[in-house]
């Protein structure tokens, strides 16, 4: 009678558990419901002090030591069954110093990075089909500084142009076009997957951040009314950057500070907390570990990512 008792109590707490996408899932192809409206606030940190090149990690002879921190807050809002529009604005702030020959180099820059709005449509609702698929598109608009500050070239450099991929924004519209999927398991499972493409003319001060491919898998479960606990992979693939005739070949290869081009791919690990029993408010904390690694050019990457979300429904 007592393992009875149990199965009752314990199936009786699944069907009421809510389970909430992934904390870096784009949430696969979820939509919110028309007239809601959804505030978060993610705040992503990383460091970067380890340099690869191909498939190795390399020895950090610039003694780079970078770290950012950025803070996105997200709006979502249903407009209509089917489809809502998404609105995220980050704020970046990145430190970075170097030392290259006998010069030493040091980057503090912050501020309000890019705007991306992007709209979410279903194309294949769940009820009918047992999974859900959305197409979705948007812009990144201009909105973060990319004034002269960021086109000063190090002193040694003696007057070369030599951007950094430090500035806030690229001073250009990007394009994006997005596919999800998702599949609800016995109402505390689900599994999401979401693959984004990002068109990136040449940004301001002739600084190319290539054309990328992010593509996240996904899969929670709920394992308590409250408690959430989730892993996902977070790949991405970017094109290699080309700085044109303006840069410096030779100087550019000795420069730690690049933009990402390659391929790379995050394991990550989460738990997220329903203080109400109910989705209305969930906090989510996860931790991004480098999984494997294939760039195009001699660059830093971060190892680990640590991820904290908060968010609200009405």
């Amino acid at each position: 009678m007592k393992k009875i008792g149990l199965a009752i109590l314990l199936s009786g707490i699944l069907l009421q558990a809510q389970v909430i996408p992934a904390i870096n899932s784009k949430g696969g192809a979820m939509t919110l419901p028309k007239g809601k409206l959804k505030i978060g606030v993610k705040y992503i940190y990383l460091k970067k002090d380890s340099m690869f090149d191909g498939s190795n990690e390399e020895v950090n002879k610039e003694q780079l030591d970078a770290t950012a921190k950025v803070t996105i807050l997200g709006l979502v809002y249903g407009v209509k069954d089917n489809f809502d529009i998404r609105v995220a604005l980050p704020y970046k702030e990145i430190e970075a110093t170097a030392k290259l020959g006998q010069n030493s180099v040091a980057i503090d820059n912050s501020g309000i990075g890019d705007m991306v709005i992007m709209g979410r449509y279903v194309a294949l609702p769940m009820k009918e089909n047992g999974y859900q698929l959305s197409i979705g598109g948007g812009v990144k608009l201009p909105t973060g500084s990319t004034n002269e500050g960021f086109k000063q070239a190090p002193p040694f450099a003696k007057g070369i142009n030599t951007p950094m991929p430090t500035q806030m924004g690229t001073g250009e519209f990007e394009y994006k076009a997005e596919i999800g999927l998702s599949k609800v398991i016995d109402s505390d499972m689900r599994v999401d997957f979401n693959t984004l493409y990002t068109y990136r003319p040449k940004a301001k001060h002739d600084y190319d951040f290539g054309n990328e491919l992010s593509y996240d898998l996904s899969f929670t479960d709920a394992i308590t009314k409250n408690i959430n606990l989730g892993i996902e992979y977070n790949g991405k693939y970017n094109s290699k950057t080309d700085m044109g005739d303006d840069t410096n070949p030779m100087l550019r290869s000795k420069l730690p500070f690049k933009a990402f081009s390659g391929t790379v791919g995050y394991i990550t690990p989460q738990i997220e907390y329903l203080p109400f029993d109910k989705p209305k408010v969930h906090i989510g904390l996860g931790v991004s570990f480098l999984a494997h690694y294939n760039v195009s050019e001699y660059q830093p990457l971060e190892k680990q990512r640590i991820i904290f979300r908060l968010a609200y429904l009405f």
